[in-house]
């Protein structure tokens, strides 16, 4: 393990972030009754990225969503039985299509269970979806939540006076899509600007892939994974597989992915070394050599453990990474490379 080689960059000051987004704001609010009043229904809204990021700062781990009464609710109380998912979408927004509306595999943060909807008063959280699997948001592209609700607990499951905080006029900020009658139903009626009003809760720390690697031997290309969230104190592994066996291989560590003392990220490796076909995707800010091993071309793996110092001062930094794989079998006959992976540091025991 390594430690000391890393201290002139990791131990800087960083920027705390917000860990709360409440969207939309600085809209016109309406009491809006689905989907959780509604019955048996799937429902799906669409956040806009520039919002998320004006309140979260970076990408997070979200980890939690709260839905807000409207006018203020005395009874009727519910236990929903329910299913929630999120996944990035698109900059376009959305239809009423659900399963369009994806631009990755959606993630389940809600299993199916019960959740109870308690009478409360105007403004309070009314839902408070505790995400059991955490979603990471990367930053860049809105999110959509879907939301099946497959029963109430009240006779033939029928749908109940209950209204929550939202809007009609959130145009570009929100959207949603409802289809009642059915938790798995592929499509619903789409409707630009309206939705629920939102907080959403982001756990700091996230791992997050960009850019793209290089093909080596039997044209297989490399991958890098980072097996935690990076805190202080703990034992950093950062693994390349998919790579050619026994050979040399370099694992990079960087403050940016722009900038570099060999010039703009991401770099084009032909012209420097004649690596043809890769790129630097890491600033080379530190840097320490391996040797990958197993059983053939696209077999190779590698292991790089880091001891990160017990210090907090470096918490919120972005760190990025990449490996380097010297391989003859490359179409360019020297080297293929992995994707890079942007890291925040997450606060101690905050994985």
């Amino acid at each position: 393990m390594r430690t000391s080689p890393l201290l002139a960059l990791l131990c800087t000051a960083a920027v705390a972030v917000a860990q709360t987004v409440t969207i939309p704001t600085n809209v016109l609010l309406a009491d809006l009754d689905r989907p959780f009043p509604g019955g048996i229904g799937r429902y799906q809204q669409w956040y806009a990225q520039p919002p998320l990021l004006a309140g979260l700062g970076v990408p997070v781990r979200l980890e939690r969503a709260e839905f807000f009464a409207g006018a203020t609710q005395t009874s009727n109380t519910a236990a929903l039985d329910m299913e929630v998912s999120m996944a990035h979408s698109f900059g376009s927004g959305m239809t009423g299509a659900f399963n369009l509306n994806y631009a990755d595999s959606p993630v389940i943060v809600v299993p199916r269970r019960t959740i109870n909807l308690a009478a409360r008063a105007a403004g309070q959280v009314a839902i408070d979806l505790q995400f059991t699997n955490r979603f990471t948001w990367d930053g860049q592209r809105p999110i959509v939540i879907d939301i099946k609700i497959f029963g109430n607990g009240r006779p033939a499951n029928a749908p109940f006076t209950y209204n929550f905080r939202g809007s009609q006029s959130a145009f570009g900020l929100i959207e949603r899509a409802y289809q009642g009658g059915n938790a798995n139903a592929a499509s619903g009626q789409h409707q630009a600007a309206w939705g629920l009003l939102t907080r959403f809760s982001g756990r700091p720390g996230v791992n997050i892939d960009y850019g793209a690697g290089c093909a080596g031997s039997n044209f297989v290309v490399p991958r890098h994974a980072v097996v935690q969230i990076g805190s202080p104190g703990i034992t950093w592994t950062h693994q390349l597989t998919q790579a050619a066996s026994q050979r040399s291989c370099v694992w990079i560590m960087g403050e940016s992915d722009t900038v570099s003392p060999l010039g703009q990220l991401p770099l084009d490796l032909g012209p420097v070394i004649g690596a043809f076909g890769c790129s630097l995707l890491a600033n080379p800010f530190f840097t320490a050599f391996s040797t990958t091993v197993g059983g053939g071309a696209g077999a190779g793996s590698a292991t790089m453990s880091i001891a990160l110092p017990p210090v907090t001062n470096y918490v919120g930094m972005n760190i990025y990474t990449q490996w380097l794989v010297l391989d003859p079998g490359a179409s360019n006959t020297m080297l293929s490379a992995t994707q890079g992976v942007r890291s925040i540091i997450a606060p101690a025991g905050g994985g």
